[in-house]
């Protein structure tokens, strides 16, 4: 048999042996969870917990959504870098899920070198008010201590849901507007501005008030937030997070074609990606984790509430790019001051976040890793690939003069630019039509950081809410037929 022959033959043996792997799904559940991002995984461990019988049904043949560790060979070293997310606040219950599996963290304070009217404040060994000694004079930093003060039990209700008819009326007025009635130094301004708006991946002003609040609650510590890291990148999540649930509980390729409720309770019909095989599981319940901007590709039976529909129509939504810049080992003297790296660096630009992409790896390839947001973002997911290279090479020399020709390569991860939830002037994920999309309909929870928030604090906050509403009914369904 020759080369070729065998490279068919094992082609071919390679893809029958991925579908014998295959989870396959079961006829009936009591849940069935679509997708297999952060929210779907997190509902699957707490319906595990409850011992809830459950299937995870995810249409792409990985794990993870928009988390997503790249590996690359390069001269001889393998690098790995995220093309999706980087790190969690150490307010998101991830975090909490993180320790619980195990996992290796790199924890730093959740404050970074900053480019701010063009000029970069690079970050040292100081404390985050040392800092901000450094970026702002005194009074400065009296006039942005007074917002903080008066965010703090703001934000504290909003998080435990205290909703009042008067924060309310703070939906009606852009996030922008409202920071204008406080008279805040302009460099103040254009601070809270940059940190927010890499933050919500739009501008300031394009957001409700009440809602900006909100996201600016990372901000509000005096000694600052810290950021979590999973070491070794945040697939290592992702499949940790599957081997918890249980990997012959999860059938990747598999997309989910229709919800129908029936008189024998919820039929969700699929398409194997693999073997163009479709099947049937019928469920007491269906957790959906797809992003609600693509819940037209599902068809519900009987549909979605005008309610539902017009409360997703009516969001906005924000945008961000990947890109992974590989340099030589010799181009950290850039981004190195005293022996210490000024790595992140929040710039006002068109280069977003920089962060070390390849940190604790100790190779001789440097990766940063770039995330853009908002019109940037929308910029670079229009434009042609070398544009962008070129671009960003711009955007280096413009910040380190000389630092553009160490670029070698630039690899890109492009995402949909509905990427991230957001809610503009009339809006907010605290208002009633949130709500509406929150509640149960149908047998049918929606689930997902779009349902919640900016972030993925909204995956595990989606998925303790539908976990716990079907707890609640199948109880309830119990009892009344006892």
């Amino acid at each position: 048999m020759g080369w070729l022959a065998r490279h068919r033959v094992l082609l071919v043996f390679s893809f029958f042996l991925s579908c014998a792997l295959q989870a396959v799904p079961p006829k009936k559940t009591d849940v069935v969870v679509v997708g297999a991002g952060l929210a779907g995984l997190e509902s699957a461990r707490r319906l595990g917990k409850l011992k809830i019988p459950f299937h995870v049904l995810e249409i792409a043949p990985r794990l993870g959504g928009r988390v997503r560790t790249v590996k690359y060979d390069r001269n001889g070293e393998t690098l790995y870098s995220d093309s999706g997310m980087e790190e969690y606040w150490e307010s998101n219950p991830a975090v909490e899920v993180l320790k619980e599996l195990k996992l290796p963290l790199r924890i730093d304070v959740a404050v970074s070198s900053l480019v701010l009217q063009d000029k970069l404040y690079p970050l040292g060994n100081e404390t985050p008010a040392e800092f901000r000694a450094k970026v702002f004079t005194p009074e400065e930093i009296a006039a942005w201590d007074k917002v903080r003060k008066e965010l703090i039990p703001i934000v504290a209700n909003l998080h435990d849901k205290k909703i009042s008819e008067e924060y309310l009326k703070w939906k009606d007025v852009s996030f922008a507007a409202w920071a204008a009635t406080k008279n805040l130094p302009p460099k103040v301004s254009e601070w809270i501005r940059v940190s927010l708006e890499c933050e919500i991946g739009t501008e300031w002003d394009k957001i409700a008030a009440l809602d900006g609040m909100a996201e600016m609650h990372i901000f509000l510590k005096e000694d600052g937030e810290k950021s979590v890291r999973v070491l070794g990148g945040n697939e290592k999540f992702t499949d940790a997070f599957a081997t918890a649930v249980g990997r012959k509980n999860i059938s990747l390729n598999h997309a989910v074609k229709s919800i129908r409720n029936t008189k024998e309770g919820v039929e969700i019909s699929y398409l194997d990606m693999a073997t163009n095989r479709s099947g049937k599981v019928l469920a007491k319940k269906v957790i959906s984790t797809i992003p609600l901007y693509r819940l037209f590709e599902v068809q519900f039976e009987p549909s979605l509430s005008q309610a539902k529909q017009s409360a997703i129509n009516t969001m906005s939504w924000g945008a961000y790019f990947k890109a992974h810049v590989f340099v030589s080992k010799a181009a950290e003297k850039f981004w190195t001051k005293d022996g210490s790296s000024l790595l992140p660096i929040l710039s006002d630009s068109n280069l977003g976040v920089i962060y070390d992409g390849n940190p604790d790896q100790g190779t001789k390839a440097r990766i940063l890793s770039l995330l853009i947001t908002g019109a940037n973002a929308e910029a670079f997911n229009m434009m042609p690939q070398e544009a962008a290279r070129e671009a960003i090479r711009a955007g280096f020399e413009k910040l380190w003069p000389g630092m553009g020709k160490e670029v070698q390569e630039v690899e890109f991860y492009r995402y949909h630019p509905r990427a991230i939830a957001a809610w503009g002037v009339g809006r907010s994920r605290f208002d009633a039509q949130s709500d509406e999309i929150r509640r149960p309909e149908n047998n049918l929870h929606l689930a997902g950081d779009f349902t919640e928030s900016s972030h993925s604090d909204g995956a595990f906050l989606s998925a303790r809410r539908a976990v716990e509403q079907i707890r609640e009914a199948l109880k309830n369904r119990k009892v009344s037929h006892e």
